[in-house]
């Protein structure tokens, strides 16, 4: 057929040339639209087919022209904040914003009809003067030219079978279809209505160039301006583009001018397409009158293009997660870089910026010369309280930090920085990659943070209680490996209660709590609560007692959604990222379904662990802890109650400090952060003195918590109903009885207290009746395998001769902090006593001796006398 169309083109191109000339001096729509056929037929010289019969066999395969009616373009799925108003990024195949007709200037509409189309309101989608001419000229050898309409361009771009557009196709046969489909295009949608239609749909579709898809674009792609906003000439120019978006791009003729502009020189083929679109418009348009005057200022006008801007990603790592979970949401049904969704995101742009803020501060200021991060501090507004521990960082070798800041109720994601800085290319190192997200994707060792999980579980399996003792002294766990790890300051503090021994962070009495628990029990407790650990279950499981030091990776992601576990009662929620999501047409396509959560630990046991870390932000609890992490940014300064736990590793790759606040009411969030400080390659810092999470994460912690919170109200946190109070003996955690020296009030699981049938029996576990009294005899207290009793026996030889006593495995006895025993007299040989001289026969006899049975030296005596070594040490006692 092609051939046949060839020769009948030739046979017509006579008859062509006098049709054309008669157009122009008549009127330009001189053909009913229901004459189609006829038209089609002089048009192409259908001679070789018949009337109605070659229409129907040319238009089997077209698509319905009403497609038009829902036509889709490929726009890119925009990522928003909270409030849907600020744009965090996007996905796309094509940088394309698709508009409506009442959006488009109309000088806009009069540049692209007198670029394109003349005829474009008044002909039937077709200009058949046009085609003629265009038809003869090319059979006739003088060069292709073309003849399409806007309607034809819009049709052979979406409303044609792509067999008939493909590379490679009959090029006649395809033109004869774009010609039929474009009668019935405009047959389907008459009038003014059906042109604004198509126009519309034109100016969305088109290219551009320069990876502009579409008008609105191109008009931010090359002057960084809304459509509104667009001059004249440069709604002259972009109307130009589309003849030959590659050959035109102004990019490849702009150059840089004594001002630093971008401007695209006089005579230059995209200035030239301008121009000739310019004295089109000032023949006559629909809607532009250019007069002689503004004629000549536009031309006069000079190209200055926005230059390329880099796609801006607003929300950094957090928008690449969203795009994970907007693929687990959609699954296959809607193509993510073409569907033109919004996705309204849970990020709470203040709190976002916050973090970036303080992450800049923490992490990248300290690696800069002094002078440049003193005038980014100053930028930042950092004040000076807050410059003294950032200062202190210099030197630390630290350069990435995270942030993840949940609302516990709800999991809403609030704030998220996988990298202390996205965009900053220009610090890019190994230690430094601003593209990481370390937040949810980076494995870390939460070292002392897991501690929380871990005294959670014991609690709940009741085999452990605020209350319970475990001996803080230096044990060689497992013989076979040398494995003997020790508290950070490498001091022994002898028998304590689990409540210091988790605010304190002291790394042994945490492995022989995870001795009594089991590291399964652990292990499903962490699943629970949203932990996965890298290498799985079984990680864990083969790590045996050091799990208990948080020696199992994890993300800072997954830490933060099991400490919003504990803050939320026991009950997690997954941490979800996106709120809703909006079709092109701007219905709802989905919504975030109301959080159900699934329990993990007891209420009971969640808020036992709050408790204990409360008291890490209180100095009459913890005054180390307390320094760095204290609140009082309520009302008139007051106390803010946060429960808080930091954790430092061995070698200190990894500092991080996780906690919480409680609810606020009235349905307010309820907050729950998490901060991870070390290098993107996870290299050992090269520092003598290596930061520790309390000198780096947890001051970061607090400035970003102080900073968001500060005009929230002051809340406590609400104790559930099934925990009760008990006065306990202070150093066995049991029953007072003929022992205690002093007493202190516990809180327990209803059904755990000491008396209590079934609960744990720590009644007279640390005393010993012996030499006429009792005695602290730690070895009643070492409940673990026999052979870790060689360790505690040994300690106690130390101990006996007093503070500062280093032994075999690198650690010297100490008091806990503010004590001056380890809760009385040791056990040990009872002393005789020397005889005595017989007084001499006087007036005045000597003083009568001791009653019987009443044990040497002062009652308050700690075992002997020694060195120092009792006072608080830096740095603090555990894991950090």
């Amino acid at each position: 057929m092609s051939r046949a169309l060839r020769i009948a083109t030739v046979r017509l191109a006579d008859r062509g040339r006098r049709q054309r000339a008669a157009a122009r001096h008549g009127p330009r729509w001189i053909v009913p639209l229901g004459a189609a056929g006829v038209i089609l037929t002089a048009a192409v010289g259908l001679t070789v087919v018949t009337g109605v019969s070659a229409l129907g066999v040319l238009s089997a395969d077209l698509p319905d022209p009403d497609t038009l009616r829902h036509l889709a373009f490929a726009q890119p799925t925009i990522v928003t904040d909270r409030s849907g108003t600020v744009e965090l990024g996007r996905f796309e195949q094509e940088r394309r914003s698709v508009v409506r007709y009442e959006d488009i200037p109309s000088v806009v509409l009069d540049a692209t009809t007198t670029a394109e189309d003349r005829s474009f309101w008044d002909n039937p989608g077709i200009d058949l003067a046009n085609i003629v001419s265009a038809v003869a000229e090319n059979a006739a050898g003088e060069g292709e030219r073309g003849a399409s309409t806007i309607t034809q361009q819009l049709v052979r771009a979406r409303l044609l079978p792509e067999e008939i557009v493909a590379p490679g196709s009959d090029r006649y046969l395809r033109k004869v279809k774009e010609i039929l489909q474009s009668l019935r295009l405009t047959d389907t949608f008459p009038g003014a209505d059906g042109k604004r239609r198509v126009i519309t749909a034109y100016l969305n579709e088109i290219f551009y160039g320069h990876g502009a898809y579409g008008i609105a674009a191109a008009a931010r792609i090359y002057f960084g301006k809304e459509l509104d906003e667009l001059t004249v000439a440069e709604a002259a120019l972009l109307a130009g583009l589309p003849k030959s978006p590659t050959a035109l791009d102004p990019y490849r003729f702009a150059k840089a001018d004594d001002e630093g502009r971008l401007v695209v020189a006089a005579g230059t083929a995209p200035v030239e397409r301008r121009d000739w679109v310019l004295q089109g418009l000032a023949l006559g348009a629909q809607w532009t009158d250019l007069q002689p005057g503004e004629l000549q200022a536009a031309l006069d006008e000079p190209v200055v293009l926005a230059g390329d801007q880099p796609s801006t990603v607003r929300g950094g790592q957090f928008t690449w997660q969203v795009r994970r979970q907007l693929a687990a949401i959609l699954g296959s049904d809607y193509d993510i870089e073409t569907a033109g969704l919004r996705v309204v995101t849970t990020l709470d742009m203040r709190a976002q910026e916050l973090a970036e803020r303080w992450l800049t501060a923490a992490a990248i200021v300290p690696n800069l010369k002094r002078s440049t991060g003193d005038r980014i501090l100053k930028d930042l507004k950092i004040g000076r309280s807050d410059r003294a521990w950032v200062r202190a960082l210099r030197g630390k070798d630290i350069h990435n930090g995270a942030l993840v800041a949940m609302d516990h109720r709800t999991g809403d994601v609030l704030a998220y920085v996988g990298s202390a800085g996205y965009a900053r290319n220009d610090l890019a190192s190994s230690e430094f990659e601003p593209k990481y997200d370390a937040a949810g994707d980076g494995a870390r060792q939460p070292g002392s943070a897991f501690k929380p999980i871990l005294y959670a579980s014991a609690f709940d399996a009741e085999r452990l209680t605020p209350g319970s003792l475990l001996l803080d002294i230096t044990t060689e766990f497992d013989r076979r490996q040398d494995w003997a790890p020790r508290d950070a300051d490498q001091l022994d503090r002898g028998p304590v209660l689990v409540r210091r021994a988790l605010q304190y962070s002291l790394n042994i009495p945490a492995i022989r709590a995870l001795e009594r628990v089991g590291n399964e029990t652990v292990a499903d407790t962490a699943a629970a609560m949203g932990v996965h650990f890298t290498g799985g279950r079984e990680a864990f499981l083969q790590a045996g007692l050091a799990g208990a030091l948080g020696t199992v990776e994890v993300t800072p992601l997954d830490l933060t959604t099991a400490y919003a576990t504990i803050a939320n009662g026991g009950v997690r929620v997954e941490p979800r990222m996106i709120d809703r999501i909006l079709g092109a047409d701007g219905s709802v396509v989905w919504s975030a379904p109301k959080p159900a959560g699934d329990r993990a630990i007891s209420a009971e046991a969640a808020w036992l662990v709050t408790d204990i870390l409360q008291g890490n932000t209180d100095p009459k609890e913890n005054p180390i802890w307390a320094e760095k992490l204290r609140l009082t940014n309520g009302p008139d300064g007051q106390y803010r109650p946060a429960a808080v736990k930091t954790g430092t590793t061995n070698d200190a790759r990894d500092l991080g400090t996780y906690g919480f606040l409680p609810d606020q009411p009235d349905g307010g969030p309820g907050l729950t952060v998490g901060i991870w400080l070390g290098n993107s390659d996870h290299s050992y810092p090269r520092s003598r003195r290596p930061a520790t999470s309390l000198t780096a994460a947890a001051p970061l912690w607090r400035a970003f918590v102080r900073d968001y919170t500060r005009d929230w109200p002051v809340t406590k946190f609400k104790r559930p109903g099934d925990v009760v109070s008990k006065r306990i003996d202070a150093w066995t955690g049991g029953r007072p009885g003929p022992w205690t020296r002093d007493t202190v009030n516990e809180w327990f699981i209803k059904g755990t207290q000491p008396g209590r049938r079934g609960a744990i029996d720590e009644d007279g576990l640390l005393y010993r009746r012996m030499c006429g009294g009792w005695r602290v005899d730690p070895l009643k207290a070492e409940l673990g395998p026999r052979a870790w009793r060689a360790d505690v026996q040994d300690w106690l030889a130390r101990a006996r001769r007093g503070t500062g006593v280093g032994g075999r495995l690198d650690a010297r006895t100490a008091y806990f902090w503010g004590e001056s025993s380890w809760g009385g007299q040791l056990a040990g040989a009872c002393a005789r006593p020397k005889p005595k001289p017989q007084p001499k026969p006087g007036p005045n006899p000597g003083p009568p001796s001791a009653p019987p049975g009443q044990p040497p030296g002062p009652p308050g005596g700690g075992g002997g006398g020694g060195g120092g070594g009792g006072g608080d040490p830096k740095p603090p006692p555990g894991g950090g």
